[in-house]
């Protein structure tokens, strides 16, 4: 039969319908925590696929770019943090590379190996903090493990410690560096460490911002990066050049964990709502401005059970939001009306993630909760994941790639998926 299409379409045809396999930041591709793939929603013995043990513990994501998964460690004693390189597929070791951190505040809850790493087809990038010349850094590897560069971030005061999560667009880095004194929000070439633009907030008497940076697309090849803080409230910045483009200041109370996601991302349309949060019972969803002489407009709030450390998600249609305690709530994604509300009766710190269209959520405890919220909720499954004397708390928001998913409980690394 005499086929219609010529073989560079028919590669393009394929090359789009089965995009690489990655996870390449906190909370995946845009930080949406959303994937298509379907995987166990029972985690037991017959869906374990490998675990592996980890140089430490940590409460870092991994992160993942075809076959190779990338997660951070710490050796509180040695004072440093190791970067893992880890085969995606086999859960075999690759390699190591090892940074000294040295000594430094940190709360209880906080360890030197929280700040997820953020990865490239070109390199994998990875925040810590020099605690010998108290200042933060970035250091990029390629996917081998060689040194490419590294960046001073700057000097950082805070009360619970740092955790910069930097997210790759493009030729850059981003990094948001808001703490208790003057920072900034930066670009960074990805390819030489050097600083593209700085654009500096004043931070003196403000609570430190754990955001990771949302970049997103406005029209063509204009982006724009988002950041939510106590120093400066609401802010889009313009992706090439740093310049504010808009901001809505004193919206937040306290410092900011939640990081900001569009919650319509998915739904087809082409509005945008971003919706941020801090602690003390603030999360709202904020319209950016579409034309020079737009405003940003608050267009919901949501009342009660808000959530401080995990970053809710949305499956376009509607925003699952899950407190520390948690209250897992159903926001409809337009309005900020809620649909449904239930208590999971567990702890989180770790962000839910919807795979398949199915909910998971990883408790402190150490159990995978697994729902059907397509309709209300509908507990499917409530797994124990037996974490040992290796895992204090299971804080590590999970990555999808490959139709497996990758949990991270303190130094253990455990995959699932079908056999």
């Amino acid at each position: 039969m005499k086929s219609g299409l010529c073989l560079p379409l028919l590669f393009a045809l394929f090359t789009t319908a089965f995009p690489a396999e990655t996870w390449p930041r906190f909370r995946g591709e845009d930080g949406s925590g959303v994937s298509a793939a379907k995987i166990p929603t029972q985690f037991n013995k017959e869906s374990l696929l490998w675990s592996v043990k980890l140089p430490g513990p940590g409460s870092s994501s991994p992160v993942i770019w075809e076959d190779k998964l990338f997660v951070t460690s710490e050796d509180r004693d040695k004072k440093t943090v190791s970067l893992v390189c880890i085969n995606a597929k086999t859960g075999k070791p690759e390699w190591t590379r090892k940074l000294s951190v040295g000594d430094y505040h940190l709360h209880r809850f906080n360890n030197t190996a929280a700040a997820s790493p953020a990865v490239s087809a070109d390199a994998v990038v990875v925040a810590w903090y020099d605690g010998k010349n108290e200042v933060a850094k970035l250091s990029a590897f390629n996917h081998s493990g060689k040194d490419l560069w590294t960046y001073e971030v700057g000097p950082q005061k805070s009360q619970h410690g740092i955790n910069l999560h930097p997210v790759i667009h493009l030729d850059r880095v981003i990094v948001s560096h808001l703490h208790m004194n003057d920072g900034y929000i930066g670009a960074i070439s990805l390819k030489t460490g050097k600083a593209i633009w700085k654009t500096p907030y004043a931070g003196e008497g403000k609570k430190t911002s754990y955001v990771t940076p949302l970049v997103r697309e406005k029209t063509g090849d204009k982006h724009e990066v988002i950041v939510a803080s106590h120093s400066l409230g609401v802010v889009g910045l313009d992706f090439s050049s740093g310049k504010e483009l808009w901001s809505l200041p004193d919206t937040m109370k306290q410092r900011t964990i939640v990081s900001p996601i569009n919650v319509l991302a998915g739904s087809g349309s082409d509005d945008c709502l971003v919706a941020v949060g801090c602690k003390s019972g603030v999360y709202f969803a904020v319209r950016p401005p579409v034309t020079r002489n737009d405003k940003p407009l608050i267009v919901w709030k949501m009342k009660g059970d808000t959530p401080y450390v995990p970053t809710p998600v949305s499956n376009g249609q509607t925003v699952f939001t899950l407190s520390d305690g948690g209250a897992l709530s159903a926001l409809d994604a337009p309005t900020g009306k809620e649909q449904w509300k239930v208590k999971l009766q567990a702890n989180f710190y770790a962000s839910p993630i919807i795979a398949g269209g199915k909910l998971y959520a990883l408790s402190r405890e150490g159990e995978m909760i697994v729902a059907d919220v397509s309709k209300g909720y509908q507990e499917l499954s409530r797994s124990s994941l037996s974490p040992g004397p290796e895992t204090q708390w299971a804080d590590a928001t999970p990555a999808i790639a490959h139709g497996k998913i990758y949990v991270r409980l303190g130094a253990r690394l455990d995959c699932f998926g079908s056999k």
